[in-house]
């Protein structure tokens, strides 16, 4: 599995954790977790494809992220821009609004896969935990849907969730033509419901010169509350 095939893991099941009530009631993210690497009790969890199925919609071209669809796998500049689209439409958003308003943002030239795959594992991760709400026992999921990964990806994740929470230097790292992008990824893994969310999401808006309004469009999209009034 490539680096950015399990950033498209974690982002599916950061949206559906954070943004579905459906999945809510099935347990939070550490059971979310659980189905996108086919667990659950009795065999009977099907993996991520019956669990996006049984939320009505957006199976195939979530899915199709994971494969290198047609709209280019998700290590390209497209597939990139169709996997955050595609979030959006997880979370109850506008896929369609999300996906337009990132490919206004590319880079000039394409990136390296994993230097972009690094930069969106750190955005979901530091989001994740900028309240300090992933606990021990979530920790251990979000593992879980990595662990059919090789060494190196899981080593990369480890030490991610063990880095300093900073918004400054994620931001000073994003290359620019991804600043839209970064954002995305952050606000995607957090609700955002809580005054450290907040804090933490405003400061790297700040460090990516994003503007209120972009931002406000960002969160609509996701369906997420806006940042700004």
């Amino acid at each position: 599995m490539s680096l950015m095939n399990t950033v498209t893991k974690l982002a599916i099941g950061f949206a559906m954790a954070k943004g579905m009530d459906a999945v809510q009631e099935r347990g939070g993210i550490g059971k979310v977790m659980q189905g996108l690497t086919g667990g659950g009790s009795g065999g009977q969890g099907g993996g991520i494809g019956d669990m996006l199925g049984s939320l009505g919609g957006g199976k195939g071209g979530l899915l199709g992220q994971l494969t290198g669809g047609s709209g280019g796998g998700a290590g390209s500049l497209a597939g990139l821009g169709g996997l955050l689209g595609g979030l959006g439409a997880a979370r109850g958003g506008n896929a369609g609004g999300l996906e337009s308003l990132i490919n206004q943002d590319n880079p000039a030239q394409e990136p390296d896969e994993d230097e972009v795959a690094q930069l969106m594992l750190r955005a979901m991760t530091q989001a994740a935990r900028a309240d300090g709400d992933i606990d021990a026992g979530e920790k251990e999921q979000l593992m879980a849907v990595i662990r059919q990964s090789d060494p190196e990806n899981v080593a990369v994740v480890q030490q991610m969730l063990q880095d300093p929470v900073d918004p400054a230097a994620l931001a000073s790292d994003t290359p620019q033509g991804l600043e839209t992008q970064v954002y995305t990824m952050a606000v995607n893994s957090i609700t955002p419901d809580n005054q450290a969310e907040a804090q933490y999401l405003h400061a790297l808006a700040q460090g990516l010169n994003i503007q209120p309004q972009t931002a406000n469009e960002i969160h609509d999209n996701l369906g997420a509350p806006r940042l700004y009034t």
